[in-house]
């Protein structure tokens, strides 16, 4: 039941990161028996995830003691973990770990080597000078066949469309050069992927097509072309070799290159590391929000960087004996536009009061436009926050609160001719931003449109047996906020998820209990989204937000109405429910039903409504929709051969034309088997966008199966192989192919980097077939 909770957490705090520690013993099967400990007896709940948990998808439950939490787990002997701890919702990292590695998204793994706990010394955990090396690697292959007529798409059948093969690796080097000199580098060896549905960067990503044919059915490409790349030049026809002419960013124009370069030196009192490339600073989340985005390159067009200053452990507890912890840092950089071509900075300071459970930070980011640090400023942001927690009765109640004020010293008709002078093909705010914000129109009058804030209200009972959170956020139509992500491309959404979409008001409440000696969970999650005040469609800065270049470009084309600014709205609100019930029947099985309801009662002014703004889903011609639900059991020790299976039936109701219901099953077998199958129905509705939908065309059925296996040696890479038909509920090439792409229990929209945008689970691999295998090595 704990499980459940940490993934519908209703509280998300920032953990102090008192003292953690890792000790192993040998047990008489050869095998390592290591106990992990977190030392907060102030959290509330602790979770142990790793590359042995599946990270968050098998997160293990910390039992609670006097003096913080423990958990003991068996391993085989020779196993090295890499893990964090998700203390109370938050990822927080053990610094006192025996080792840590750069998990390539600004943060940092645990790691340690159980065999070297084992008796060690009393400088078992004291950092040695070691670089280790490490890879992510997938290799795999597929054939894709037509399950439909390419121009008459009423003619069913199978037809072999094209052979692909995929190659994403990266060369990892990680550690330490001495003992408190931290390095990572990252070579980018290949990154191809399977599919071109999947394709974000025409060059790099472009997938390497064994076999093919054009849409009239005559080949493109034949298997003896293929042949003759992969026998003469392996690598460079693996990593479909460019070269620099071809590429459209500035830099290397194929693979392999150097994708991520980070190093620095860690003293009692400073820390230091700077990045260049694809290398992200440290993620900073502080009180409600994350204000350093964990994936925020350094310098994606291959130039630019950082520099981060931070406070080491002995400046953290210069006033330790007054129980208060210090948080300070100043990173000036070249990556404010993410391309590295602008200068910008970020510093902050920060302080816990830990005996009052107080905590207040402020931080200040900028950008410029000149060849040198703080000249010709075109933004700067000022973020301010403070959290309390205090124990009421048996519980704990907790107050956060943030706030931001970005302040613009360019127009957006400013920023467009500074961008032209950059870039000849132009591109105004977006371009100019590296495609990292939403907020395209600037007028440059600093007022409430440049502000946004969140207030959070919590109370949970002693043990989690039940708990409330009220919350409140807003966001002006100007408010943006630099070294947070909003990229289109690859479907990132960080800002507006953050602060919400421009011009809303977010009123929120959670509430959850645990009843029945905690077998029966049940939990809510509700939210009306109103407009923080009426901006007519015919305003200034509505007309002008519409006409940048970069909204009818790609912007509108990729994102759904939920990422629409309330602009054009006089009232009204758009609301959203999420129940759900967990029950366990015994410790070994549980179900879990889970639903999302919308209801839109937003007013829009005649402007916007002839435009045809209307408050009616066109999944449902009403303003009620039923958007999806499902149901999920889980059975671990099933029976001596099946050692785990679970269920999961997904209705999505959110496409406007056609009704998907779907099925999918996963068991675990011995000898680390896992099989799969999932079967999907699609059936068409009768809404107005279905009128003009031709329904011979509809693919009514669509199923898969797979089967992966790990290896137990050579570092335990893990082979796959698979059949889909007309769906596809497996993860992305470069996510690990082998796994379920769900999202509760239905089958997850996707992304498609070539311009679409989101996918609907019901047609994303609409009308294709697949025979896939491959491999999936991570160490």
């Amino acid at each position: 039941m704990k499980k459940v909770l940490t993934f519908i957490s209703v509280l998300a705090t920032c953990s102090a990161l008192l003292f953690a520690d890792i000790t192993a013993k040998k047990l008489d099967d050869g095998s390592v028996e290591a106990t992990f400990f977190y030392g907060n007896p102030r959290a509330t709940e602790v979770l142990l995830a790793g590359d042995f948990t599946d990270w968050q998808n098998g997160a293990l439950s910390m039992e609670k003691g006097d003096k913080g939490f423990t958990i003991v787990k068996k391993f085989p002997k020779g196993t090295t973990v890499k893990y964090k701890f998700i203390v109370d919702g938050n990822w927080t990292t053990d610094l006192k770990a025996p080792d840590s590695v750069d998990d390539g998204f600004g943060g940092k793994n645990a790691m340690a080597e159980l065999d070297s706990l084992v008796g060690g010394g009393n400088d078992s955990n004291a950092k040695k000078a070691n670089i280790k090396f490490m890879t992510w690697t997938m290799l795999g292959s597929q054939a894709k066949y037509l399950t439909q007529g390419a121009n008459d798409k009423s003619k069913k059948g199978m037809d072999l469309d094209s052979v692909t093969v995929g190659a994403k690796s990266y060369a990892k080097f990680s550690g330490n050069v001495t003992p408190e000199m931290p390095v990572y580098v990252e070579l980018a060896v290949a990154e191809t992927e399977l599919d071109d549905t999947l394709t974000i960067d025409k060059n790099h990503n472009k997938p390497i097509k064994l076999y093919s044919k054009d849409s009239f059915g005559n080949e493109k490409k034949t298997f003896r072309q293929s042949a003759s790349g992969l026998a003469s030049s392996p690598a460079a026809w693996l990593s479909n070799a460019t070269d620099n002419q071809k590429s459209d960013d500035q830099g290397p124009g194929t693979n392999p290159y150097l994708g991520h370069l980070k190093f620095g030196f860690e003293t009692p009192w400073v820390n230091y590391s700077t990045g260049f490339n694809y290398a992200k600073q440290d993620k900073r989340t502080k009180i409600l929000w994350t204000t350093i985005d964990g994936n925020w390159d350094a310098g994606y067009q291959h130039v630019g960087g950082f520099a981060s200053f931070s406070t080491g452990a002995k400046a953290q507890d210069l006033f330790a004996d007054k129980g208060i912890k210090l948080d300070a840092g100043f990173v000036p950089n070249k990556s404010a536009d993410r391309k590295g071509t602008k200068y910008g900075y970020i510093g902050w300071f920060g302080a816990e009061l830990m005996d009052l459970g107080f905590t207040f930070d402020f931080q200040s980011n900028g950008m410029f436009d000149s060849d040198v640090l703080f000249e010709e400023s075109v933004e700067r942001d000022f973020i301010f926050g403070l959290k309390e927690k205090l124990n009421v009765g048996t519980g704990s109640l907790t107050f956060a609160a943030q706030g931001l004020f970005a302040t613009h010293q360019k127009t957006s008709d400013e920023i467009a001719v500074m961008n032209l002078r950059d870039n000849p093909n132009g591109g105004g705010v977006a371009d100019y931003t590296g495609y990292s914000t939403d907020v395209f129109y600037r007028s440059g009058d600093n007022g409430a449109n440049n502000m946004a804030a969140e207030a959070k209200l919590s109370y949970d009972a002693e043990e989690k047996l039940w708990g409330v959170t009220l919350d409140y956020r807003m966001r002006g139509a100007e408010a943006s906020m630099l070294f947070l992500r909003e990229n289109h491309d690859d479907g990132t959404f960080d800002l507006s998820n953050t602060l919400g979409v421009l011009n809303s008001q977010n009123i929120g409440f959670s509430g959850y209990a645990n009843l029945l000696d905690d077998a029966l969970y049940i939990a809510l999650d509700a939210t009306a989204a109103l407009p923080l005040k009426h901006l007519a469609a015919d305003s200034d800065l509505v007309r002008k937000y519409y006409s940048e270049a970069a909204w009818g470009a790609w912007y509108k084309d990729r994102c759904s109405s939920e990422m629409d600014p309330l602009f054009g709205v006089k009232s009204g609100a758009k609301m959203k429910y999420e129940p759900t019930i967990a029950y366990y029947l015994t410790d070994d099985i549980s179900l879990t039903l889970n639903a999302g309801l919308k209801y839109n009662a937003l007013n829009y002014d005649d402007i916007a409504k002839e435009a045809g703004k209307t408050n009616k889903y066109e999944a449902s011609d009403s303003q009620f929709l039923f958007n999806n639900a499902g149901l999920t059991v889980e059975w671990s020790d099933f029976s001596d051969v099946i050692k785990q299976m679970n269920i999961y039936y997904g209705l999505d109701n959110a496409n406007a034309v056609r009704l998907f219901n779907t099925l999918v099953a996963q068991v675990t077998l011995p000898m680390d088997f896992k099989v799969s199958a999932a079967f999907g129905l699609k059936t068409v509705k009768s809404t107005d966008a279905a009128d003009g939908y031709n329904k011979d065309e509809n693919t009514k059925f669509g199923f898969a199966l797979g089967v992966a296996k790990q290896i137990k040696r050579v570092k335990s890479p893990i082979l796959y192989a698979q059949f889909v038909y007309n769906m596809d509920p497996y993860k992305k090439f470069g996510d690990g192919q082998d796994g379920l792409a769900l999202n509760g229990a239905n089958v997850s929209d996707r992304w498609d980097g070539k311009g679409v945008g989101g996918i609907d689970a019901v047609d994303y691999f609409d009308g294709y077939a697949a025979i896939r295998g491959g491999v999936r090595w991570e160490f």
